[in-house]
């Protein structure tokens, strides 16, 4: 009996540690092969119950089941948690969804490790004409390398990075997936070789290369620092036929505050005569459509529109109407038009010019859509990197063992006017440009 007590003492105060551990330490605690293998079986009949159809967006099944069954197969010692992520992660890639992927890593974890004095990468990055470049330090400080092409990090070439990283992001298409691992290389980075106190990074300038020793910042990236609601809206004349429109995301808590913001921003026009509106969503990765109806399209909608055409969803408990079936697939299409608002006094009737690129995503491409297909202004700039064809109404699902997060939409949508949903949406005008002098994109807009 007392042996017994002992034992339930001992597994009470395990238990107890277990759950006291923080989001980055949980990723450090080892896993026995029979509970991670358990993971993906769970995960895998998830997936299958919530998306509608996943060969919607995975481009071979075949390869993609094989690609788990050897994920399985390879598990044979214990692992570490961010040791199965480095195994599994891979398959975000052949899953070419921005709103599908396994090995969720997700702000908690970021913020505990840099908490704790963690290092990461010291610079923003981007992509800029298919070379991976310096932007701004990781806390948004100007640096003198800006503009610098990356050739190697700690003797490893850049290009290898790259394509590692790249392989285990979500993301519609290659450059969807470009354009999301730029805001998260630092932490990517780190997962994938681990925290290093110093870069030595051969870099590039025309012709010219030098190695810049440079120390890791335990610094948050600007994607996991709190925004405010300057950081996302703006509204800005330039002269007097000019406005710009900057939308960076398609969501705020404080709606009202969100909807007073639009309506000035419209009465401005209005009052100050501006004869062409520049929207530019071009660092939008989504939100609530609600938001681009009643705050833009209530201004300039001049005909009745729809938000999509066809769509697939599967039926989840959840989500159930009376009569469906949980687990079946429903098929439709959108028949409701948002009627134009007669009510309002600041409409703009001026030309309407929607600034798109490669992050442009989810409700944004919705947006976009919207704009090019009922003719309620000009998409300029890059194609995105997502599709025309959006998924939706994404799921979350924890791994019960490794703790890792999963996520699948339980419907996909078509564009107003149908056609091809896997291409990306391809601007009216297309404008090359700058990408570290992303006004450059602006200025030769009102030139042309």
């Amino acid at each position: 009996m007392r042996s017994t007590v002992l034992f339930l003492f001992i597994l009470l105060v395990s238990s107890s540690l277990t759950a006291q551990k923080t989001p980055f330490e949980n990723i450090q605690s080892e896993i026995q092969p029979e509970e991670l293998k358990k993971d993906i079986d769970v995960w895998f009949d998830w997936i299958h119950a919530t998306h509608p159809d996943l060969s919607y967006t995975v481009k071979d099944m075949d390869v993609f089941y094989n690609s788990i069954a050897q994920i399985k197969d390879s598990i044979t010692p214990p692992l570490k948690v961010l040791e199965f992520w480095k195994r599994i992660s891979p398959l975000n890639s052949q899953l070419s969804d921005g709103h599908t992927f396994v090995g969720y890593i997700n702000s908690g974890i970021v913020e505990d490790y840099v908490s704790k004095g963690g290092v990461l990468f010291p610079f923003e990055v981007l992509f800029n004409k298919n070379k991976l470049v310096i932007q701004s330090f990781i806390d948004g400080k100007p640096t003198n390398y800006k503009g610098y092409q990356i050739v190697e990090i700690n003797t490893v070439p850049i290009g290898t990075i790259t394509a590692s990283l790249l392989s285990r992001i979500n993301g519609d298409s290659e450059e969807h997936r470009k354009a999301l691992l730029q805001t998260k290389f630092a932490i990517f980075h780190m997962l994938m070789y681990g925290e290093q106190n110093e870069f030595s990074i051969k870099i590039r300038q025309g012709k010219k290369e030098k190695t810049i020793s440079v120390s890791g910042l335990s610094i948050l990236p600007k994607l996991y620092r709190e925004e405010t609601f300057e950081d996302n809206f703006n509204f800005k004349i330039l002269d007097r036929d000019n406005a710009v429109l900057t939308i960076k995301s398609f969501w705020w808590d404080d709606k009202e505050r969100y909807y007073d913001y639009m309506d000035n921003a419209f009465t401005s026009l209005k009052e100050k005569k501006i004869s062409h509106l520049i929207i530019d969503i071009r660092e939008n990765g989504g939100g609530d459509d609600e938001f681009w109806m009643k705050g833009i399209l209530k201004y300039i909608a001049d005909k009745p529109y729809r938000w999509g055409s066809n769509y697939k969803k599967k039926i989840i408990a959840k989500y159930r109407d009376a009569g469906e079936v949980i687990g079946s697939i429903k098929t439709g299409e959108i028949d409701t038009l948002i009627p134009v608002d007669m009510d309002i006094t600041n409409t703009f009737k001026g030309k309407v010019s929607v600034l798109i690129g490669p992050y442009t995503y989810s409700s944004s491409i919705l947006f976009a859509n919207t704009i090019q297909d009922y003719s309620f202004g000009q998409l300029v700039g890059e194609p995105t990197g997502g599709k025309s064809g959006q998924t939706g109404s994404i799921q979350f699902f924890k791994m019960p063992y490794s703790g890792l997060m999963a996520v699948s939409p339980r419907f996909y949508l078509e564009r107003p006017n149908g056609g091809n949903p896997t291409e990306p949406v391809v601007p009216d005008i297309v404008i090359d440009y700058d990408k570290l002098n992303p006004d450059e994109l602006i200025d030769k807009l009102i030139k042309k």
